[in-house]
């Protein structure tokens, strides 16, 4: 009985990843009335699939559990649009393995939409459109007080991806514990999620929201809270909290994510978060350590493929000045990821799986709580793994910011915060980036390049670099004799511009400043001519041998 229950949960749980193929745009049918949200198993009552099955269910099991000319054809829901048409295959000519001809503005053929109209109502008393309320026994504890945060009403830019960030100013008159966040949400059309970093108390709070490119010093700030879509908002461990006030922080950023698909210019978003927070302090701080990947290259039309990522021993050796304690750890990929999972290892033996998620759901919040904590130490390896399917795209999805790109993070609540010294620790491809990100001189050279060095516009080696190829070359222009002299050497004997570092340092460069755009032009101008003498040298060298080959 216990195998008979065990291969129907199986059974129930990935039945409706297999049909989702069947049909086009079958993994990322929105939900008709949680916007963000897909409906997972299509032909289900159920968003996640398993059970019920709804009245476009119905007509694909009639035909066959395959996608046909007459089941497009049909209007299995009755509101007004065929299932192709819903489906992103107004035409009827989809086949399985192909994208579809239309991937935006699609909706469920289940559901009679706009889910909102009364002539739907009476047919969708069964779609469900809550995400619950945030359960939180702090909330109910003597001396908890709270505040809202949130953004002045402001109009949404009609593009697919914008980040926004308002600067916020903390409770500062005594000393507190942050111990939960809601989200308050205005326009659900639009809201990814809302990040907090706690900031640099110098910053100046003026409640007008700005380019998140206004604050160069985020990338040193400390993530301490935020919410995504899914979620009903956070509760933290009832041993720690993030100290905010006299001796904690006392700005945050708030950044905003707004994913506008269909490009309106008629949104607008007034959203933000309700911050609980206590004078009741809990026995520690508490911080957010994110491992993960900052590199991702996955190519279209894959059943699976598996991206790896280190937070290595030497970077926790150097980040983590004794033991940490996680309480909760939250995986995040975007909407072709389907497995994830974070494994800890000590001296090269596996210790766990602090997160193993068979079933990731990009908008089904799922976090893993411990209690007690696990222990993280000094010198650990700590591995991520992330599994995407890409059937149904037909390019290639790298790492980014936007919904259509990618992601492979962890996100892990922990204490105390004083012994961590940074609060990410990621990988690039193989290159810890610890050795380059960390302010620590301990990795002055990687793979024989000084990195470091190279980054540092004030640092001589870039000034001479830079005075260089600025005497010699003519950047986004021709390439002159002496340029392709002084760039064939560059190439051939300094490893900062060869192989994966020199994919990094230029990646690096670029991200964090323009200054390094035109020694990138300056080199590529020669790089075109110096691969075409190469060649030349092969051919020569080739026919050389064949006429020796001939006298022979």
């Amino acid at each position: 009985m216990r195998f008979l229950v065990t291969v129907l949960c199986v059974s129930t749980a990935w039945g409706y990843r297999f049909f989702q193929d069947e049909i086009p745009n079958g993994d990322i049918v929105p939900h008709p009335c949680k916007i963000n949200h897909i409906w997972r198993g299509v032909g289900h009552m159920n968003p996640l699939g398993g059970g019920s099955i709804n009245p476009f269910g119905e007509d694909f099991r009639k035909a066959g559990m395959k996608w046909n000319k007459d089941l497009c054809q049909m209007d299995s829901d009755g509101d007004g649009k065929t299932n192709g048409e819903e489906l992103g295959d107004p035409d009827c000519v989809w086949t399985k393995g192909r994208a579809a001809a239309v991937t935006l503005g699609l909706s469920h053929p289940g559901v009679c939409t706009p889910h909102s109209d009364p002539t739907c109502q009476a047919a969708n008393t069964w779609v469900k459109c809550d995400v619950g309320n945030l359960q939180c026994d702090a909330l109910l504890e003597e001396g908890t007080r709270n505040f809202t945060v949130r953004l002045p009403e402001t109009v949404v830019p009609a593009s697919v991806t914008t980040y926004l960030c308002l600067l916020i100013d903390l409770p500062s008159d005594d000393d507190y514990h942050l111990i939960a966040v809601e989200p308050v949400l205005d326009n659900v059309d639009v809201i990814h999620h809302i990040i907090m970093y706690a900031m640099d108390d110098s910053a100046d709070v003026d409640g007008i929201p700005q380019p998140c490119s206004k604050y160069p010093f985020k990338q040193f700030a400390t993530l301490i809270s935020g919410w995504g879509v899914g979620s009903s908002g956070s509760c933290y461990h009832k041993t720690a909290g993030i100290r905010v006030g006299t001796h904690g922080f006392k700005k945050a950023i708030l950044q905003y994510h707004w994913n506008n698909p269909e490009r309106r210019s008629d949104y607008t978003d007034s959203s933000g978060l309700k911050l609980y927070y206590t004078p009741n302090r809990r026995l520690h701080d508490a911080t957010v350590l994110q491992v993960g990947s900052e590199y991702l290259e996955i190519p279209p039309g894959e059943e699976s493929v598996s991206a790896e990522s280190w937070c290595s021993n030497e970077c926790t050796s150097r980040y983590l000045f004794g033991p940490i304690y996680v309480t909760r750890a939250i995986n995040h990929m975007h909407h072709i990821g389907r497995k994830q999972s974070l494994q800890q290892y000590r001296k090269g033996v596996w210790i766990r799986n602090i997160t193993n998620d068979e079933r990731f759901e990009y908008d089904a919040y799922r976090p893993f709580e411990y209690s007690p904590p696990l222990e993280i130490l000094p010198g650990d390896d700590l591995k991520t793994t992330c599994t995407y399917r890409s059937v149904g795209r037909d390019k290639t999805t790298f790492k980014g910011d936007g919904t259509g790109d990618e992601m492979c993070y962890v996100f892990l609540s922990v204490y105390p915060a004083e012994n961590v010294q940074e609060n990410s620790c990621f990988s690039w491809k193989s290159v810890d980036l610890c050795k380059i990100l960390s302010f620590s001189t301990e990795f002055p050279v990687i793979d024989d390049c000084n990195v470091k060095t190279l980054l540092n516009p004030f640092h001589p080696d870039f000034i001479s670099l830079s005075t260089n190829l600025k005497k010699f070359c003519k950047p986004f222009d021709i390439c002159t004799q002496e340029c392709k002299y002084f760039v064939r050497d560059l190439l051939q004997n300094n490893k900062c511009f060869s192989g994966e570092t020199r994919e990094l340092y230029q990646h690096m460069s670029l991200k964090y400043t323009t200054l390094f755009a035109e020694i990138w032009a300056a080199i590529q101008s020669c790089e075109t001519e110096l691969e075409m003498d190469t060649c030349q040298e092969q051919c020569d060298l080739d026919n050389n041998k064949k006429n020796v080959i001939d006298q022979e």
